[in-house]
C-alpha cells in the first residue's frame, strides 16, 4: 500500500510541476510578445523625435534666414526675469 500511495504522490507531483512548467512556459511568451511591443514603440517614438528634431532645426533656420538673432539657451540670471513696470 506505502507504494501505491507514494505513485500518487510522485503522480502528483510530476503534474504540478508540469502545470508549472506550463505557467511558466505561457508567461515568458507573454513577456516576449511585451517586449516586442515595447521595442516598435521605441522605434516608433524615435521616428517622431527625428521629425520633431528636424522640425525645429527647420524652424530655427527660417528665423535666422529672417534676419532675426535667437539663442536656445535661457539667459544666466539668479533671479526670475519680470514684466517691465507698465506705470
Amino acid at each position: 500500500m506505502g507504494k501505491a500511495q507514494n505513485r500518487e504522490t510522485g503522480a502528483s507531483s510530476s503534474r504540478s510541476n508540469t502545470a508549472e512548467v506550463d505557467a511558466l512556459k505561457a508567461e515568458v511568451t507573454h513577456l516576449r510578445a511585451e517586449g516586442e511591443q515595447m521595442k516598435a514603440q521605441l522605434r516608433a517614438q524615435g521616428e517622431e523625435m527625428k521629425t520633431c528634431v528636424r522640425r525645429v532645426q527647420e524652424l530655427v533656420q527660417a528665423i535666422q534666414m529672417s534676419g532675426l538673432q535667437i539663442s536656445l539657451t535661457p539667459p544666466s540670471t539668479s533671479e526670475p526675469s519680470r514684466p517691465a513696470d507698465t506705470q
